[in-house]
C-alpha cells in the first residue's frame, strides 16, 4: 500500500508540473492582458475569434484535414492487406515489415525529408488538390502506428484456423478477409487510424520542408504566424491541445466506447 501511495505521490507531482505550461498557455488565449501578476488581468473571447474569422487559418486547416484524410486512406488501403497477406502467406516477411516500420523512428525526419525531396523531385502530381509529395512523406509517418496497431488486433486471431474455416463453407480466401478478417480487426483500425491521424495533423517537418508556403499546412500557418500575437498563437495552440486530447480520449477509450453502444441497442 505504501508502494502504491508512493507510485500516486510521484505521478500526481510530476503529472502537475506537466501541466503547467499546458494550463498557462489557455490562460494566456483567454487573457486580455496579462503583465507582471499571477493571474491575467481579464478574460475574453476575442482571440478566439479572430482565429475563426482568419480566412488563413480556416484554409490551412481545411488543407491539414485533407492531406490528414487523404494519406491515411492510402496508408490502410496499402498497409492493412500487406499485413494480413504477410501474416498468412509469408509470415518471415512480417519481421522485415516491422524492421521497416522502426525506420522513421531510427532515421532523423530532416534525412528523410531531404530523401524525399530527390525521390520526388520535378513531381507536381495532386490528389484531390493535395500535392502528391507529401501523401508519400506521411505514409512514413503513419506507417508504424498502424503497422502496431493491426499487428496486435492480428495477433489476438487464429488467422489461419479462420480463412480454413471460411474455405471448409465455401468462401474464397478474399471473402474471409472481407467478411471475418476485416470486422474483427475494426478496432485496430479505429485506434491507429485516429492516432495517426492526430499526429499527421500536428505535423511540422514534413510540411516545412517539402511544401512549405504553396500549401500551407495547420501547423505551417502557425509557425509564420508566432510573430503577430502571443495571445493569438496561444489560442491556436490551446485549439490543437483539445483536438488531441479528444482524439487521445476516444482512440484509448474506443472499446468502451463501442461496448456502451452495444449495450444500449440490446
Amino acid at each position: 500500500m505504501g508502494d502504491s501511495r508512493k507510485h500516486y505521490i510521484i505521478t500526481t507531482v510530476i503529472l502537475f508540473f506537466l501541466s503547467i505550461p499546458v494550463v498557462g498557455t489557455i490562460l494566456y488565449s483567454l487573457s486580455s492582458s496579462w503583465g507582471a501578476t499571477i493571474l491575467p488581468d481579464g478574460f475574453t473571447l476575442k482571440w478566439f475569434i479572430a482565429l475563426f474569422t482568419d480566412l488563413r487559418f480556416l484554409v490551412s486547416l481545411q488543407r491539414s484535414f485533407a492531406i490528414g484524410i487523404v494519406s491515411l486512406l492510402v496508408s490502410m488501403f496499402v498497409i492493412i492487406p500487406s499485413i494480413v497477406i504477410s501474416a498468412y502467406y509469408f509470415p518471415k516477411v512480417l519481421k522485415v515489415i516491422e524492421f521497416i516500420s522502426l525506420l522513421p523512428f531510427m532515421v532523423p525526419a530532416v534525412v528523410l525529408a531531404v530523401g524525399l525531396l530527390n525521390v520526388y523531385s520535378g513531381v507536381n502530381v495532386r490528389v484531390f488538390g493535395v500535392p502528391l509529395i507529401i501523401i508519400g512523406a506521411y505514409f512514413s509517418v503513419a506507417f508504424p502506428f498502424i503497422y502496431r496497431g493491426i499487428k496486435n488486433s492480428l495477433d489476438a486471431l487464429h488467422l489461419k484456423s479462420l480463412v480454413e474455416t471460411v474455405n471448409i463453407l465455401g468462401g474464397t480466401n478474399f471473402e474471409a478477409f472481407r467478411y471475418v478478417i476485416l470486422p474483427n480487426l475494426k478496432k485496430g483500425i479505429m485506434s491507429s487510424g485516429i492516432l495517426s491521424f492526430a499526429i499527421l495533423l500536428g505535423e511540422f517537418m514534413y510540411a516545412n520542408l517539402l511544401i512549405g508556403g504553396s500549401f500551407e499546412t495547420l501547423q505551417v500557418y502557425l509557425y509564420n504566424m508566432k510573430g503577430k500575437s502571443g495571445h493569438f498563437t496561444s489560442a491556436m495552440v490551446t485549439l490543437f491541445f483539445l483536438f488531441i486530447f479528444a482524439v487521445t480520449f476516444i482512440a484509448v477509450n474506443i472499446e468502451k466506447i463501442s461496448k456502451s453502444k452495444i449495450k444500449r441497442k440490446d
